[in-house]
This record gives structure tokens, C-alpha cells and sequence, in this order.
């Protein structure tokens, strides 16, 4: 009977020995898996900094009311207010992608949304201006289900990739680069605003151009972005150039062979667009980098669904427009592939009506005879015109009619 009852003692104590120790292994495990997830998340995210940041550049910013020390970043985050205080005031929302969004003095903003999905394809940020103006120099390229929203007085200010200022005391939004769509709230009404077109936010219509800029625009505010958004831009491109060996080699990958397998498909698009995000501000300007982000923008049409596709091309047409009005020519042959292969949807979307081609030189207009496109074939009916001809018929037309006079009225 003591046999019996140690038997099942030593069984009881071996059971419960057994139950810890598949506790203890289940927390090591957790441990484990979690240990390698924080691992894994180092690696990945290594190159991206995720937060979005409130720098104060002059005199006086709080942020949640607690005043912030000068240069110093201070990390934001959902529903934080940050107010600038008193005349000479200057702060600066840093996004994480690069963008910014300046605050003058007397201004105050609330942060509605900060989203970064982990694949990178998905940004969405923003925020609410309450009083005064901001400067938002919008850097990343947003694609379906991404933005950068704007909100104030019962309206949105979607962008895409854009410069755009906001000014409540004057009551205007005014486009430096590229276009915002305008979206009145209580109507529903959306108005698409594109650059060096000054548009009433009051009112809700637009402001003749020479009325704003000797009534509404503030030039010193102006001047004042400019040249920090020139020594942004520069910072920017030198850090690229400092570490343009991080950057994919499109060489090393098969492009073409993706295309028809989607799942492949699309792992290559978000792998290139990763790196495309940090070369789309770039302009002609940067030899080496614009033909790199061409190159990566034709990739990603290749690659991309038809709605990105069109986003895309709308983008290469704003490339386009900075090249011409750079005089930057030499870029035209980048584009030019983008054209050949889309010509049909470019037509469609009827971007080449966006191109003020009679700027381009006609030896950079020849160019494009081989692309059909009906701004080129207009440019083709005219330029056979023989300008001889036209006149020897004038000439001839002049001289029959004086003949018909002569004729007609001063002979009888």
C-alpha cells in the first residue's frame, strides 16, 4: 500500500514538475519570438526614421503648452497642438519622409493623423491649421490610399507632392509647385488649384494674379521659404549622393520577367519605391540623381496598377514642365521612353495638353516627331508649312485682287 501511494506521490510531483516545465518553455519561447521580432524590426527599419518631429527655429513654440527649447526636437504625436508665440516666432513640423510644414508666428496647429504602414506604400498625415498661415513643402510621392491633408475653415487641402502656402489672416492658398485639390466640406465642392493660381479661401474662387501680388501676397514670408527650402533641397541631394551605393541597382533586377507574375509584380514596386520616395523631389538640375529618378519612375509605371500608373505619369508631366521652364533640355531624352510606351493613356488623360511646347526649341521639338501625340502632330502639320509659299501666294492673292479693282471700279 506504501508502494502504491509513493507511486502515485511521485507521479502527482512528476505531473506538476512536467506542467512547470512546459511553463517555463512557453515563456522562454515568448521571449524568443519576441526578442526576434524586435530583431527583425531593427534591421528593417534601419534606414527610416518613423517619427515626425516640432523644431523650434526662433524666439518663442509650445508644444501641448509646455514651452520647447530652441533646435531642440521634440517628438509628435497624435492630437498635440503647437502654437508659435509672438512676432518674431518660427517653428517647423519635420514629417518623417523628409517634408515640412513652417509655422510663422501666431500660428497655431493640431495634429489629426501621423500613419506609416511598414511597407512604406502608405503615408498618412494630417493636420489641422487653426489660425495664421503655414509654408508645406510636400517631398514624398502619395499613392492610393496615401495623403497629406491640410484642413482649416471647413476645408481640405489634399497634395500629392507639392510647395503650398496657407495664409487665414489674408485669407488665400497659393500653389508654388505643382497643384492642391481644395475640398469645401460643407458643399462637397472641390476645386483643383494649380501653381501661380492664387485662390480666395473665403470666397472660394480664384484671385487675379496681379491683384494678389500687390494686395495678398506676403513677399517677406515668401522669401523666407524660399531660401530655406534651396538649402533643404541641397542638404537633401548631398545626402543621397553621400550614399548612393544604399540605392537599388535596377540592372540587378528583372523587370520585365516580374511584369507577369503579380506577386512578384508587386514586391519589386514597393522595393523600388522605397528608394524612389528619397529621389522624387529632385529636378533637372542634378544631373546624375534626375536621370536615376526617371529611371526608377519608369520602373514603377511598369510595374504599378493603372490608377498608380496614371498618378505616375501626371508626375513625369510635372517633370516635364520643370525641364522646360529650367532649360534644362537635356532631360527630354529621359522622358522620352515614358512617352513612347504610354502615349495611348497619356492621350486619354489628356496630360500633353498640360506641356507648353511652343517654349521648346525647335531642334528639341524634332525630338518628339516619332511620338504620336496630338500636340506633335500639330507641331508636324506646321512645321511642313512652307513660309515661301505662304507668302509668294500673298503676294499673288494682292495682286489679283488689285487687278479685280482695277477692273471692276476705276476703269469703268
Amino acid at each position: 500500500m506504501q508502494k502504491i501511494q509513493a507511486e502515485l506521490s511521485w507521479t502527482k510531483n512528476n505531473k506538476k514538475a512536467l506542467i512547470k516545465n512546459k511553463f517555463i518553455i512557453f515563456i522562454i519561447m515568448i521571449i524568443f519570438w519576441v526578442t526576434l521580432f524586435w530583431i527583425f524590426n531593427s534591421f528593417f527599419y534601419k534606414d527610416v526614421n518613423r517619427d515626425s518631429f516640432i523644431v523650434l527655429i526662433e524666439w518663442w513654440a509650445e508644444l501641448n503648452d509646455i514651452k520647447l527649447i530652441k533646435k531642440k526636437k521634440e517628438v509628435l504625436n497624435v492630437w498635440d497642438t503647437v502654437k508659435t508665440i509672438w512676432k518674431e516666432a518660427l517653428a517647423v513640423l519635420e514629417w518623417w519622409d523628409w517634408s515640412v510644414t513652417r509655422l510663422w508666428w501666431n500660428t497655431t496647429v493640431k495634429i489629426d493623423n501621423l500613419y506609416l504602414s511598414s511597407d512604406l506604400d502608405k503615408i498618412n498625415i494630417s493636420f489641422e491649421l487653426l489660425n495664421w498661415k503655414t509654408w508645406s513643402t510636400v517631398l514624398s510621392f502619395l499613392w492610393k490610399g496615401s495623403y497629406f491633408n491640410e484642413t482649416f475653415h471647413d476645408s481640405v487641402a489634399a497634395v500629392r507632392w507639392t510647395v503650398f502656402d496657407i495664409n487665414l489672416e489674408n485669407n488665400y492658398l497659393y500653389v508654388i509647385d505643382h497643384k492642391v485639390n481644395l475640398t469645401n466640406t460643407l458643399t462637397n465642392e472641390t476645386f483643383t488649384i494649380n501653381e501661380k493660381k492664387p485662390f480666395n479661401i473665403e470666397s472660394f474662387d480664384f484671385i487675379a494674379l496681379e491683384v494678389f501680388l500687390k494686395w495678398f501676397k506676403d513677399k517677406t514670408w515668401e522669401a523666407l521659404n524660399y531660401k530655406i527650402d534651396k538649402d533643404l533641397f541641397a542638404g537633401l541631394e548631398k545626402q543621397i549622393q553621400n550614399n548612393l551605393d544604399d540605392l537599388i541597382d535596377l540592372d540587378d533586377l528583372n523587370i520585365d520577367k516580374a511584369i507577369w507574375d503579380n506577386l512578384s509584380k508587386e514586391k519589386l514596386y514597393n522595393k523600388i519605391l522605397k528608394d524612389y520616395q528619397k529621389l522624387n523631389f529632385i529636378k533637372s538640375d542634378n544631373n546624375d540623381l534626375f536621370k536615376k529618378k526617371i529611371e526608377y519612375k519608369n520602373a514603377l509605371i511598369k510595374l504599378s496598377s493603372k490608377e498608380n500608373k496614371t498618378i505616375l505619369l501626371q508626375n513625369t508631366f510635372y517633370d516635364f514642365k520643370d525641364l522646360i521652364d529650367s532649360k534644362n533640355y537635356w532631360a527630354i531624352d529621359e522622358i522620352l521612353p515614358i512617352l513612347w510606351d504610354n502615349t495611348d493613356l497619356i492621350e486619354s488623360l489628356k496630360l500633353n495638353k498640360t506641356i507648353e511646347f511652343y517654349k521648346l526649341p525647335n531642334n528639341i521639338k524634332d525630338k518628339f516627331l516619332d511620338v504620336k501625340l496630338h500636340f506633335i502632330n500639330t507641331y508636324s502639320e506646321i512645321k511642313n508649312i512652307d513660309i515661301n509659299n505662304i507668302m509668294n501666294n500673298a503676294d499673288s492673292l494682292i495682286k489679283d485682287s488689285l487687278n479685280w479693282i482695277d477692273t471692276n471700279f476705276i476703269n469703268n
